[in-house]
C-alpha cells in the first residue's frame, strides 16, 4: 500500500513541477523581471560579479555557522529521537530513508510549521518600521529558511553535515528563492544532475546559482516589501503600526512557505526517485 502511495506522490510532484515549469510569468512577475533586468544592466560588471560572489560566500559561511551551533546538534538529535519512536533501529540520519514517506512527511511538516511561526513573528517585527528590525529583516529571513531547509533535508534522511549534502542544501535554497518559473527550471536541472551522478561526484562541476539577473528580481521584491512597510509606519491603531506589522508578517510567512514547499518537494522527489529508480520526466 505504501509503495503505491509513494508512486502516486512521485507522479503528482512530477506533474506539478512540470506544470509550473512551463507556466508563463504573470504581468506582475513580468514587471519585476523587466525592472530588475534594467537595474542589473546599470550595475558595472565588476560590482555585479563581486556582489554575487559575496552572496554565495555569505550563504556558505552562514550554513557553516549554523552547523557549528549547539542548536543544530540538538535539532539533529531531536529528529533522530522522534524517528526512533517510529522505528527503533534508526541510529543515524541516513537511516531515516528506510521509513515510509508518510512518516518522513510528518517529521518535515513539524519543522515547517515551526519555521512559519518564526518567520511570521520576524516579519511582524520588521513591520514595526524599527530601523534595526528592517535592517536585519533579509538576513534573518534567509537564516530562518536556510536552517529549516537543513532540517527538512535531515527529516528525509540526508545528513547536511556531509559536504556534498551541504552544497545540495544551499542550491535547493538558492533555487527556491528565484522567481517563477525560473525556480522550477533550476529545480529540474538540480534534480536531473542529482539523480544522474553517483553521490561522490554529483556536485563536482556545479556552479553558483547566483550567476544570472534573476537574483536581482528577488532582492528587488524584498526591498519593495521594506518600502511598503516604511510607507505604512504612520498608519497607527492605538499607537501601533498594525497594518505594517500585518504586511510584514504575511509577506515573510508566504515567502517561507513557498521556499519550504519547494525544498520539501525536492527531497521527497529525490528520495522517491531513488526508491523507484526513476529519472525526472519533465
Amino acid at each position: 500500500m505504501d509503495s503505491i502511495k509513494e508512486f502516486n506522490l512521485w507522479l503528482e510532484i512530477n506533474g506539478r513541477m512540470s506544470e509550473k515549469r512551463h507556466n508563463s510569468a504573470n504581468r506582475f512577475e513580468q514587471m519585476f523581471k523587466k525592472t530588475s533586468s534594467y537595474i542589473s544592466q546599470k550595475i558595472p560588471h565588476a560590482y555585479s560579479d563581486a556582489f554575487k560572489d559575496f552572496l554565495s560566500t555569505a550563504f556558505f559561511h552562514s550554513q557553516s555557522f549554523l552547523q557549528t551551533s549547539k542548536h543544530f546538534h540538538e535539532k539533529k538529535n531531536d529528529i533522530l529521537r522522534r524517528a526512533q519512536i517510529l522505528r527503533s533501529d534508526i541510529t543515524k540520519i541516513n537511516d531515516l530513508r528506510n521509513l515510509p514517506i508518510r512518516q518522513l512527511n510528518f517529521l518535515a511538516e513539524q519543522e515547517i510549521s515551526k519555521a512559519l511561526i518564526i518567520s511570521s513573528v520576524q516579519g511582524g517585527m520588521s513591520g514595526t518600521s524599527s530601523k534595526l528590525a528592517m535592517f536585519c529583516d533579509l538576513p534573518a529571513l534567509l537564516l530562518v529558511n536556510l536552517k529549516t531547509v537543513q532540517e527538512i533535508a535531515m527529516c528525509y534522511g540526508y545528513d547536511v553535515s556531509i559536504p556534498l549534502e551541504m552544497e545540495c542544501c544551499l542550491k535547493v535554497l538558492q533555487g527556491a528563492l528565484l522567481p517563477s518559473p525560473v525556480k522550477y527550471e533550476r529545480w529540474h536541472t538540480l534534480m536531473t544532475d542529482t539523480l544522474k551522478h553517483e553521490d561522490e561526484d554529483v556536485f563536482a562541476i556545479w556552479d553558483s546559482e547566483f550567476n544570472g539577473e534573476d537574483v536581482y528580481q528577488t532582492l528587488f521584491l524584498q526591498f519593495s516589501k521594506l518600502f511598503i512597510i516604511h510607507s505604512l509606519k504612520n498608519r497607527l491603531i492605538g499607537g501601533v503600526p498594525v497594518v505594517g506589522i500585518a504586511v510584514g508578517a504575511k509577506w515573510n510567512e508566504n515567502l517561507t512557505k513557498n521556499v519550504l514547499e519547494y525544498a520539501k518537494a525536492f527531497y521527497q522527489y529525490r528520495l522517491l526517485s531513488k526508491r523507484l529508480k526513476k529519472e525526472p520526466t519533465v
